[in-house]
């Protein structure tokens, strides 16, 4: 396994947390879009002071257009990720729905970058989808208050995660260096959310979903900043760092590897049972995730055209 990838694996695994927190904080009284804005605030001001130092992270002015729009869908993407909580669906499964992103990030990774679909990463992205349908049909059995708008929420979320994944991966084309990358995301992200929280105010008039406050115990703060430390910073500078050489339908199937720590760390921390879909879903998803890490490295050149594996590509040279 190739450094790049292995940055990746290690950034899915910490990215289990961000899940994990949030049904905690959402536990301990805070809003959906609090648990959305809070760590990504976080993290923003605690990589600040690194570009700060070194005006060489900062965002240049020429990618400023990039980063808004990397903003705009970070917001939703982060509010999305959260969204299937309010409708009692267990943690283990809302991040296992947020993961059918390897189908959107496959589509969108070959309209958007020009990557290359081969048979390995369709069966792949298949098999993650079908161990999302498995999750789906099995959560009839949680009792959940209105399981199809969980899920839909859910299923959007991960449409944005799909784009994000993307957008990372056109800033590591761009050699962007990671700290920027992450400082430009976060920033924006954090900007999307305030500039859009009036209209999900008047959207949405629970104070579950969109109440904003600073009221909380001085604890509850020292969560969130260890939250942001790991579950924002270290997943992301290592994720990014990745994105520089492996391609964002790669990165998207690995990062299925995130709702499976996910699961495990929600039946230690919350005593979530591993229900039989569960682990059959998530068996499914690790399943992919070793088809597409075990795929054979490309020729050198860039070029990927074989018959056998029914793929096609445009050379890229990173």
């Amino acid at each position: 396994m190739k450094r790049e990838h292995l940055l990746i694996v290690v950034a899915a695994i910490f990215y289990g947390t961000v899940i994990v927190g949030g049904e905690f904080f959402l536990s301990h009284g805070f809003s959906v879009f609090e648990v959305a804005l809070y760590p990504i605030l976080f993290m923003t001001l605690s990589v600040l002071p690194l570009a700060l130092i070194k005006p060489r992270y900062l965002i240049p002015r020429e990618r400023l257009p990039f980063f808004v729009v990397y903003g705009l869908i970070g917001a939703f993407a982060e509010f999305g990720q959260f969204v299937g909580l309010l409708f009692d669906i267990p943690v283990a499964v809302v991040a296992l729905v947020l993961y059918t992103q390897p189908v959107w990030t496959l589509l969108l990774g070959a309209a958007l970058l020009g990557e290359s679909v081969t048979a390995r990463k369709v069966a792949s992205a298949g098999l993650a989808f079908a161990g999302a349908a498995v999750l789906l049909f099995g959560s009839w059995a949680f009792g959940t208050t209105n399981p199809l708008l969980g899920f839909a929420a859910s299923l959007c979320g991960s449409v944005f995660v799909s784009l994000w994944v993307v957008w990372g991966r056109k800033s590591g084309i761009n050699e962007q260096h990671f700290i920027t990358t992450t400082l430009g995301w976060g920033g924006f992200t954090c900007l999307w959310l305030v500039v859009l929280w009036p209209v999900l105010n008047w959207l949405v008039r629970d104070p579950a979903v969109t109440r904003l406050s600073a009221d909380f115990p001085a604890g509850h703060w020292a969560y969130l900043l260890l939250f942001a430390v790991v579950g924002g910073i270290i997943p992301s500078f290592c994720f990014f760092k990745g994105l520089r050489v492996v391609d964002a339908s790669v990165a998207g199937i690995i990062l299925l590897l995130e709702p499976v720590s996910a699961a495990l760390l929600a039946a230690i921390l919350f005593g979530q049972s591993l229900s039989v879909t569960i682990l059959a879903g998530g068996a499914l998803i690790l399943l992919s995730n070793y088809l597409v890490s075990s795929a054979p490295k490309p020729a050198k050149g860039g070029e990927v055209q074989s018959l056998g594996d029914e793929s096609w590509s445009r050379g890229r040279r990173l």
